[in-house]
């Protein structure tokens, strides 16, 4: 046997729901709206040859021969310029115990020999060295 239905216990209507912006499903026939992707392809695109252009001048330098380099070297602005008439020279001086290097003058210090270990092996047969 069913129970009986409380007063309390009614089936309430619910609420109308508020309209929305839009609407979940878009009407048959029509197409949803789509960003539009052009832009993004052509960031990405720039973006890659920036970094092949990176990657290519980093690597360019380790590719080309020696006698290249050096050829592109002294083409300059002044290549008809005369060479440098200065001509650096650097003496050594030998200081004799006792004295001292000017103030200033860099010292270079001789490294000291090695000893030299002589052995000398003699034999019962000959006596001799």
């Amino acid at each position: 046997m069913a129970a009986p239905i409380r007063p309390d216990r009614t089936p309430r209507a619910m609420p109308p729901s508020p309209p929305t912006a839009r609407p979940s499903v878009p009407p048959p026939g029509t197409r949803r709206a789509r960003p539009d992707p052009n832009p993004l392809r052509l960031l990405i695109g720039v973006g890659g040859l920036a970094g092949a252009s990176a990657l290519l001048t980093a690597l360019l330098p380790s590719v080309t021969p020696a006698q290249a380099s050096a050829v592109q070297a002294p083409l300059t602005a002044d290549a008809g310029a005369p060479a440098p008439s200065v001509v650096h020279v650097t003496r050594y001086v030998v200081l004799k115990p006792g004295q001292t290097a000017p103030p200033n003058a860099p010292v270079v210090v001789q490294p000291t020999p090695t000893p030299r270990v002589r052995v000398v092996v003699t034999t019962r047969q000959s006596g001799k060295p």
